[in-house]
């Protein structure tokens, strides 16, 4: 068989990005919840609290990916550009040193890395397949 390394090491590079965003999601879970609670309210708790508990028992970050990227959405201030939402309320009562405030970007931030991970890690099995 002919293998191509640049491939092989796609796949491994993939693989590493994702076992590291699911390790993130396990170990900073409080830390997203209660971001999503700062910047959403209960009902973001709530769905941030699903995922959190989806990741613990183990399923994989695909069966939750939608949420995973809502949450993005959220902590990215997306929600925010209706000034009677909550998301907007909350939002203009957060100080930006409010040291809260940077673990909702730290989160954003290691959401956007993580779904870009299981992005690459979709791609490359697809590529594989083929």
């Amino acid at each position: 068989m002919n293998y191509d390394i640049h491939d092989m090491r796609a796949s491994l590079r993939a693989a590493e990005q994702r076992r590291e965003f699911i390790a993130w999601l396990r170990a900073d879970a409080d830390r997203l919840v209660s971001s999503a609670e700062l910047l959403g309210g209960k009902d973001w708790e709530t769905r941030s609290r699903a995922v959190a508990e989806a990741m613990a028992r183990g399923d994989v970050p695909e069966a939750v990916e939608e949420e995973l990227k809502d949450l993005h959405r959220l902590l990215t201030l997306e929600f925010t550009d209706d000034i009677e939402s909550e998301e907007s309320a909350r939002f203009a009562a957060l100080h930006p040193d409010d040291p809260r405030a940077d673990d909702a970007r730290l989160c954003a931030e290691a959401l956007e890395r993580g779904i870009d991970a299981l992005r690459a890690f979709a791609a490359v099995a697809v590529k594989e397949v083929a």
